[in-house]
């Protein structure tokens, strides 16, 4: 109570300073931020998205803005708030009344609305002259010269240190396990008493990375990561070269009829991501309208370190006008259980699930470790005219071994076997005001998949988008993304979504989604066919520059299992739940140096009759921008939330190219603090510390291997080889970044 006091007060005496001038120069970064928080607490499934290659672009796009006469579609449609009516629009005005000679021309161009242009403003830039034509309309586009290249190359190197202050289980010494050894009726015949598993290596997650780019002619990197836990080490045998993960590329693009040509390892993201995605777009959430559709943007260098993520080989993209074929070829070794070996070989026979963790820290994780080849090969055919994208997209994917995980009762119909293939076909087309886009594919099991939607303006003040969805229960496209309720399992669902944003003016914004759902099949946690529906309505203020408050309701609602027990046998069924949550943000500068955001949400989850779970947090905020070289960053949060099913998500800044969205759940207090150095021109320095407290996680326990009835006090966060025995968690993270 006391620490809530406390944060009250700050925001009583802070409020009142609103009347700021200008913000700092991050405009638009809240605008990715807040589309990457809401995916994280929309997403259903558990995979990990990597946004680092968004969040590298427009970082970019911020030192070396983008030419509005020149940028390309693929490159605006990244860019917060930008979409394919806007592109088309703007395409048009050029062609009419020739390049854009001012920032300011956007506003006579139909579409381009003042809320709008500020969201992209901090990546834009127009350059009167001197520009190269890479228009639809030009049959090739000259790339600049060697020298050029090699006179204007921007290199830079990353060097990341991260590191947990406690010690977790996972890095104290073995113990024996003392578990019984039963027979086959269960009696006690003896104990295990082998050494408990640990972890391999060192706590310390380190990452290097070296880049050399030219615009988007020319990319070359080097990227290397340990995450805690593993091993530095050379051992060639085991593909392992100082770090676990490495990645590598080089590319050149805009040379003639070469669009893109990548060498090493690089992503694909095509169409709506039916057939072949990396998951750049977003979900639901507050974008209500471009949220649902994925950009378009083709082959991609990969500088990531998502090690499920990326193909390794070779890709390019050739253009003759207004068609584009895309070829591309990989072959890389992915982590699985084992399920069967030979005995002579030690061939791998049939492997379980594919895993997707990229962690290497334990004896069974090593042994998961590339344990499965995959070999994949595919192309693209794509027309391009105006507002047209034409484009059928084909790959077929093998596997060394034969992939045959354990069957339960919701996974069936998931995919089994050494072969795999998908065929799409995808349309986009702008007329007038309104994008309208779709994609449908086939896998080798005969499942369809479906999607199709529109997005656009019914009037000045009036946006409107729809997308409506089908995915077979046996439908298998590995490496698709999609727009749904489960984006990554992109099988057995069908849906209808429907946004509607409305501006008035430029200071008020309402912008609200439904989604409706079905699941024909089982599903996690549900053993029947169930259904759902999530709501969004939220109501923004911005009175000026730099100041936006804006008030939100929001409302995930599934079916879920439940059970009774009744004489001789067990009843299951399923029970309706439902996840409501309210949030307060507010966010304004006292200065233009010094910005703050303060936020207030609580969730309510129930579950059937059951008593209703509550989750509440509050923080605050604060950057200070100290001349040009100093940047402070700081947050203190206090939470209470009284079960993991109402725990409440909250993005972080963190240091350049990493973003965290950590579940708060417990009760307790968190705080970070970033301190950022521009040492000089070239050379750069982050460093930040992040502690959470919590409170009834210690409690009295008696040693059951003394004979004494003394009880200690032990506090414990986490289980498992992650159990900390303490009260807090402390993160620390080390970063210099340097650019020549």
């Amino acid at each position: 109570m006391k620490h809530l006091l406390l944060s009250l007060l700050i925001i009583i005496l802070i409020l009142p300073l609103s009347h700021a001038q200008n913000r700092p120069n991050d405009e638009g970064s809240d605008e990715v931020d807040l589309a990457i928080e809401d995916f994280i607490i929309g997403q259903e499934v558990e995979e990990q998205v990597d946004y680092t290659f968004l969040t590298d672009f427009l970082e970019d796009a911020r030192k070396r803005p983008l030419d509005l006469n020149s940028a390309s579609e693929e490159e605006l449609l990244l860019l917060p708030g930008f979409n394919k009516v806007l592109y088309n629009n703007l395409q048009q005005h050029i062609i009419q009344y020739g390049k854009l000679t001012s920032i300011y021309e956007l506003q006579a161009v139909e579409g381009f609305k003042i809320d709008l242009i500020k969201a992209f403003r901090p990546y834009i830039n127009v350059l009167a002259s001197g520009v190269k034509d890479i228009s639809p309309r030009a049959k090739f586009s000259r790339g600049p010269s060697v020298k050029e290249v090699s006179e204007g190359v921007n290199f830079e190197f990353i060097q990341r240190l991260v590191w947990i202050g406690e010690e977790k289980k996972g890095y104290t010494a073995a113990d024996t396990t003392f578990r019984d050894i039963l027979d086959a009726e269960n009696t006690v015949i003896g104990q295990d008493t082998s050494l408990s598993s640990r972890y391999a290596g060192s706590p310390y997650r380190s990452y290097t990375r070296l880049r050399a780019r030219y615009g988007k002619n020319f990319s070359f990197a080097l990227t290397g990561e340990k995450d805690p836990g593993e091993t530095f080490g050379w051992d060639p045998a085991n593909q392992k070269y100082g770090y676990d993960f490495l990645s590598g590329h080089v590319s050149i693009g805009g040379y003639g009829p070469i669009e893109r040509l990548v060498i090493g390892d690089y992503t694909l993201q095509f169409g709506q991501g039916m057939v072949l995605s990396r998951g750049l777009g977003f979900g639901k959430g507050a974008f209500v309208i471009n949220s649902v559709k994925q950009p378009n943007t083709g082959i991609l260098p990969y500088a990531s370190v998502n090690e499920n993520q990326l193909q390794r080989g070779a890709a390019v993209t050739l253009r003759y006008g207004n068609f584009h074929l895309t070829t591309f070829y990989s072959r890389i070794k992915l982590d699985a259980s084992i399920q069967e070996t030979d005995t002579l070989t030690n061939e791998i026979l049939q492997a379980g699930s594919i895993q997707t963790s990229g962690l290497h820290r334990t004896a069974s994780e090593l042994t998961n470790r590339r344990a499965v080849e995959e070999t994949m090969y595919g192309g693209r055919f794509e027309y391009k005219e105006g507002g047209l994208t034409l484009g059928t997209t084909h790959y077929q994917q093998s596997f060394g071994s034969e992939l045959n995980k354990a069957l339960n009762d919701y996974n069936q119909f998931d995919f089994r076997g050494d072969l795999n293939y998908v065929n799409g076909i995808d349309v986009d087309v702008v007329v007038q005001n309104f994008n309208f886009f779709g994609e449908a594919a086939r896998s080798r099991s005969g499942g369809i998949g479906v999607s199709g939607g529109l997005m656009g303006s019914l009037s000045s003040t009036v946006d409107i988008s729809i997308l409506a969805r089908h995915y077979d229960k046996d439908f298998h496209s590995l490496k698709g993304y999609v727009f749904a309720e489960r984006p990554t399992a992109l099988a057995n669902e069908t849906g209808v979504y429907v946004g509607l944003r409305i501006a008035p003016n430029p200071k008020w914004t309402w912008s609200s989604y439904f989604d409706q759902f079905y699941f024909p099949w089982n599903r996690f946690q549900a053993s029947f066919p169930s259904q759902g529906w999530e709501f969004l309505s939220q109501l923004a203020y911005k009175p000026k520059r730099g100041t936006e408050v804006y008030v939100r309701f929001r409302s995930d609602n599934k079916e879920r299992n439940a059970s009774i027990e009744l004489p001789n046998q067990k009843l299951e069924y399923l029970i309706p739940t439902r996840k409501n949550s309210i949030r307060l943000h507010f966010q304004s500068s006292i200065n233009r140096n010094i910005q703050y955001r303060t936020r207030i949400e609580g969730a309510f989850y129930t579950q059937g009759d059951e008593e209703q779970h509550q989750g509440f947090l509050m923080y605050q905020d604060l950057i200070w921008k100290i001349g040009y070289k100093v940047k402070l960053t700081g947050r203190y949060a206090l939470f209470d939330v009284s079960d993991y099913e109402a725990r409440i998500y909250a993005y972080e800044n963190d240091v350049l190219g990493f973003f965290s969205i950590p579940p708060y759940s417990g009760q307790g207090s968190r705080y970070y603090a970033i301190f950022n150095w521009k040492i000089t021109r070239n050379l750069e320095f982050w460093a930040r510390v992040a502690q959470s407290r919590f409170r009834n996680v210690c409690r009295l326990e008696r040693d059951p291997f003394t004979t004494e009835s003394t009880e200690s006090e032990e506090c414990r966060i986490g289980s498992g080889l992650e159990e900390i025995r303490d009260r807090k968690r402390t993160e620390f993270k080390l970063q210099l970044r340097y650019k020549f």
